[in-house]
């Protein structure tokens, strides 16, 4: 038997991408920042390394303007060894800004680090795999300001510090408790 006679499905091809053209500046929901801030023990975030006025997380932030990847992994760890810092990159571009947590890790920087759960991506590899402690979500987001739609992908929120021993967790964030499940 050859392997085309036991195909039962057409092959399909991906869906055409398209680069650069989707909105890079969704919200996380505060019901989420909640619910990390609650698992961190912190009352707020020190730092928000990828925010604007109309979606930080955190009293101080860098913008688009000052494009946090131009600035220096000192800076990063300087904003962040007090407490937590927050980080919900451009989903286009995760793979910087995963080498950058992994390094202000190293100086002693905290962030928590909200991104699409591609474990099987390069960045994934490289930079969050055995550096970080990885929160699957077991509930999806809605990012704002569409609340009423949940983002199609699983996320992760990976936990930079060395204060946390990196490894994995499905956490039930939504659960009352907020605990491990």
């Amino acid at each position: 038997m050859q392997i085309a006679e036991w195909r039962t499905e057409p092959v399909r091809s991906m869906p055409r991408q398209k680069p650069g053209r989707s909105k890079q500046d969704y919200a996380t929901p505060v019901s989420f920042i909640r619910a990390i801030q609650q698992r961190l023990g912190i009352e707020a975030f020190t730092f928000d390394f990828a925010a604007d006025a109309t979606n930080a997380k955190a009293a101080h932030y860098w913008t688009v303007v000052d494009d946090a990847l131009r600035q220096p992994a000192i800076a990063w760890a300087a904003r962040c060894r007090e407490g937590w810092a927050w980080l919900n990159p451009p989903f286009g571009k995760i793979a910087p800004f995963a080498q950058r947590c992994r390094e202000i890790r190293t100086l002693g920087g905290r962030v928590a680090f909200l991104v699409p759960a591609a474990v099987g991506a390069n960045w994934f590899r490289d930079f969050v795999d055995g550096q970080a402690l990885v929160l699957f979500l077991n509930g999806r987001l809605a990012f704002m300001p569409d609340t009423s739609k949940n983002y199609p992908k699983d996320c992760v929120c990976c936990l930079f510090s060395q204060t946390v021993m990196p490894g994995y967790e499905v956490w039930a964030w939504r659960s009352r408790t907020r605990g491990r499940r």
